[in-house]
């Protein structure tokens, strides 16, 4: 990554940092890359990259709510 670009400091709940990590790496990312992912998915759909619900899912993949 370019080093003209500016560091951002972001607060992650250590544990789902580290279950995270281990997840990216057996996908053989980093999690600055992970991270860069989400704003550029953001600006190419023009929102989220993925459905946001209220609620829990029931087992037949309905939302309750």
């Amino acid at each position: 990554m370019p080093s003209n670009i500016p560091a951002t400091t972001i607060r992650i709940d250590p544990e789902v940092k580290g279950e995270a990590a281990a997840i990216l790496d057996e996908l053989g990312l980093s999690m600055p890359t992970a991270v860069n992912a989400l704003p550029r998915a953001l600006v190419r759909e023009g929102g989220m990259p993925f459905e946001m619900r209220v609620g829990t899912p029931e087992p037949d993949g309905e939302t309750a709510g």
